[in-house]
């Protein structure tokens, strides 16, 4: 379990924990990544702050209000796991397998939240420009000039591809013998040589 930080009502006292909307949601991040979001609960998180459960309610609005946050710090990670990768990455073909290796590793890693990143913020103007983010990277690195019905397209069979091929992963859907690994680089192979499309 996180671990519980000590909290009494009241004023705190020299030595005490300020508990904040912050540190709150640090403490949600921590809990989710450690038992998933289906498992969150307010009271497990209210009992890991040392707090009763409405005391939550000074710092958040709902679970709702935390799932939000939960997706917005997702983005923001995978964004910059994948702007930093590519940093140092010149070669066109080098972008594409680093964006893919880079997006699979954050799902792997970060597999508890992974889930929130992959739904569309195209409605939500707080957490758009955070997808946006993500999509004009995807952009650049497969080279498409505008967000076209061909790039729309081709993006949503990408995602879907990309997708796929992680779920199947988590789950344990590769059951044969011959190498995942080797598997996933064909993937990068088709995409760099465009042949999917």
């Amino acid at each position: 379990m996180a671990k519980k930080l000590k909290h009494k009502p009241g004023r705190p006292k020299k030595g005490q924990t300020q508990i904040t909307r912050e540190l709150v949601l640090d403490a949600a991040w921590d809990l989710i990544m450690e038992v998933g979001f289906s498992e969150f609960r307010l009271a497990g998180l209210a009992e890991n702050l040392g707090i009763r459960t409405p005391s939550l309610y000074n710092h958040i609005q709902d679970l709702e209000d935390v799932r939000r946050e939960m997706k917005r710090r997702s983005l923001a990670i995978l964004g910059d796991k994948i702007s930093l990768k590519l940093k140092h990455t010149n070669q066109g073909s080098e972008r594409i397998i680093e964006f893919l290796n880079t997006y699979r590793s954050f799902a792997k890693s970060h597999r508890h939240v992974y889930p929130l990143t992959i739904e569309s913020t195209e409605f939500d103007p707080e957490l758009k420009p955070f997808g946006d983010r993500i999509l004009t990277i995807c952009m650049e690195v497969f080279r498409f000039q505008t967000l076209d019905e061909v790039a729309v397209h081709r993006i949503r069979i990408l995602r879907s591809l990309l997708h796929g091929f992680i779920v199947l992963e988590e789950t344990g859907g590769f059951g044969r013998k011959e190498s995942v690994e080797e598997s996933f680089k064909k993937i990068s192979e088709s995409l760099e040589s465009g042949r999917l499309w």
